[in-house]
């Protein structure tokens, strides 16, 4: 309401505390310049690099827990397979 009523969008934005301090000096920053989709797509390309990151950090730590896991589950299946064999092999001997 306040937008529609001439209001700058980052005033709205700042009340809400929805955003951090940095969003919403870009967007105030970006409507007094008149450049305020820059600065949209700066900050987009900003959020996008941090969860690129979180996401490349998280498949780090995952990656030894998925080896254990895929490790546990060969193990599984050769004594599955073998330890029949080894019971027939005693009924022989």
């Amino acid at each position: 309401v306040a937008v529609k009523e001439g209001e700058s969008i980052a005033g709205p934005l700042k009340r809400s505390k929805q955003f951090p301090p940095m969003v919403l000096h870009m967007i105030a920053l970006g409507e007094k310049t008149g450049e305020l989709e820059m600065m949209l797509s700066r900050i987009a390309d900003s959020y996008e690099e941090q969860v690129d990151n979180k996401i490349s950090s998280l498949m780090t730590a995952l990656e030894p827990l998925i080896i254990i896991v895929m490790g546990f589950s060969v193990g599984f299946i050769a004594l599955s397979v073998i330890l029949p064999i080894l019971k027939m092999n005693e009924g022989f001997g």
